[in-house]
C-alpha cells in the first residue's frame, strides 16, 4: 500500500514540477494535497482506488504529453547533425573523385608518351628542367564577349607575375597570363579565340594546335591528318612543342552531344574559377 502511495505522490511530482509544464502550485497547495491524497489513501475504499487508478494514468499520460516536445526538439537537432555529417562527407568524398580524375589521367598521359617515344629508335626521351614557381590569385573580373574570353587577376609584377606564365584551375590548365600590370594581370583562356596551344591527343601520336571558339563546350583541333578519326572521352594534354608551356598538362577532352557528333571541352570551367594558380610553365632544355 505504501509503495502505491510513494508511486502516486512521485507521479504527481513529476507532472506539475518538470520543467517547461509552467505550473505554478503554492507550496502550501503542495502540501495540503499531499496530506490530502495520504489520508484519502489510508481509506482504500474502492471508490478511492479506482480514483487512485484514474488519476494515476492521467498524470502518467500528461508525463508522455509532456515529454514529447523536449523529444522532438532532441530529434531535430539530431537530423540536423546527420544532415551536416552528410554534407561535410560529401565534400571530402568530391575532392578524393578529382585527386583520383587527376591520377588517372596523368597515367593516362604517361602511357601515351611512353607508346609514343617506344616507337622512336634510340627510345630516348628529351629532358627538361623546370623551374616551378607556382602563386595563388583571385579573380576580380571575368572580361566576356562572344568571343573573347579573358579574366582579370589581382597578382601582378610585384608577385613575380610575368606573361606567359601558365594558369590552372582544380589541377586543369585554364589560359596563359597575357598581360601582367603592377597589381593585375590578364588571363587568355583556352576558349578565347586567340588561343592556340599545342596539344597531343590521348592514345596516340597525333600533335595538333587546340584553338577557342568562345565557348567551354565547343574548341577545335587544327592541322589534324586528313585520315584520322578523332574518337570520344579522349583527354587531351599540352604536347610542348612550342618548348614553352609544360607537356602534359590537362587541357580538354572529347565527347559525344546529343547529335552524336565528336566534340571537344576545356575540362576547366572558367565561370567555377574563383581561385587560380599560376606558374611559370616555362621549360629549359
Amino acid at each position: 500500500m505504501a509503495d502505491r502511495r510513494d508511486d502516486f505522490v512521485i507521479a504527481i511530482r513529476y507532472a506539475l514540477l518538470k520543467k517547461g509544464a509552467k505550473q505554478k502550485f503554492s507550496l502550501f497547495f503542495l502540501i495540503t494535497l499531499s496530506i490530502l491524497v495520504i489520508t484519502l489513501d489510508k481509506l482504500s475504499t474502492p471508490f478511492i482506488l479506482s480514483t487512485r487508478a484514474v488519476l494515476n494514468d492521467v498524470v502518467y499520460e500528461v508525463s508522455v504529453v509532456a515529454s514529447v516536445p523536449g523529444k522532438f526538439i532532441s530529434y531535430l537537432g539530431q537530423i540536423k547533425k546527420n544532415h551536416f555529417n552528410i554534407i561535410n562527407k560529401n565534400t571530402i568524398l568530391e575532392e578524393e573523385i578529382e585527386i583520383l580524375k587527376l591520377n588517372r589521367y596523368d597515367n593516362l598521359f604517361l602511357k601515351t608518351e611512353n607508346e609514343n617515344l617506344q616507337r622512336v629508335l634510340d627510345l630516348t626521351r628529351t629532358k627538361f628542367e623546370v623551374d616551378e614557381v607556382v602563386i595563388l590569385a583571385k579573380v576580380i573580373l571575368d572580361q566576356e564577349s562572344p568571343y573573347l574570353k579573358s579574366l582579370l587577376i589581382n597578382k601582378g609584377t610585384k608577385d613575380d607575375i610575368v606573361k606567359g606564365m601558365t594558369v590552372f584551375s582544380k589541377g586543369y590548365m585554364i589560359g596563359m597570363i597575357v598581360e601582367s600590370n603592377f597589381i593585375t594581370a590578364r588571363v587568355l583562356l583556352v576558349t578565347d579565340l586567340n588561343s592556340k596551344i599545342p596539344v597531343i591527343i590521348q592514345d596516340t601520336n597525333i600533335n595538333a594546335i587546340l584553338t577557342g571558339k568562345g565557348k567551354k563546350r565547343d574548341l577545335d583541333l587544327d592541322y589534324l591528318p586528313d585520315e584520322f578519326i578523332l574518337e570520344a572521352e579522349k583527354v587531351i594534354y599540352t604536347s610542348g612543342k612550342d618548348g614553352f608551356i609544360k607537356p602534359g598538362l590537362l587541357v580538354a577532352k572529347t565527347y559525344l552531344n546529343k547529335k552524336n557528333e565528336i566534340k571537344i571541352k576545356s575540362l576547366a570551367d572558367p565561370k567555377q574559377a574563383l581561385i587560380i594558380q599560376v606558374t611559370n610553365g616555362q621549360l629549359k632544355r
